[in-house]
C-alpha cells in the first residue's frame, strides 16, 4: 500500500476523498474500506450520482470527484463533519 507523508501525522496509509467532502460540510457519503490493494475512499452523494449514471469510475466519474491523498488520521477528521449513508464494498469490474 502506498504511503503519504503527513505534515501533522508523519507516515501513513493514504486514503482518497472527493473535493466535495474536503471543500464543505454536513454531506451525507458513501465509502468504502481499504482492501489489501485499494485505499480507503469517501464520496458524496453528487459524486454517487454520477458514478451510477456511468455505471462506474469512469474518467467522468473521476474528475466529477477530484480525488485527494489524505493521510488516514486526516482521512477520519475530514469525514467526521459529513453523514454516513452507506458503506459499499469494494468489486472488481464487471464481466461483459
Amino acid at each position: 500500500m502506498k504511503l503519504v507523508q503527513c505534515a501533522e501525522h508523519g507516515p501513513s496509509s493514504y486514503c482518497l476523498i472527493c473535493r466535495h467532502l474536503r471543500e464543505r460540510n454536513a454531506l451525507g457519503y458513501f465509502a468504502m474500506k481499504a482492501e489489501p490493494e485499494e485505499p480507503a475512499q469517501a464520496w458524496c452523494e453528487a459524486c454517487d450520482s454520477v458514478l451510477a449514471r456511468e455505471r462506474g469510475w469512469t474518467d467522468r466519474a473521476d474528475q466529477q470527484a477530484d480525488w485527494k491523498l489524505f493521510c488516514t488520521a486526516c482521512y477520519e477528521r475530514r469525514l467526521s463533519s459529513h453523514k454516513l449513508l452507506s458503506w459499499v464494498e469494494g468489486t472488481a469490474p464487471e464481466e461483459e
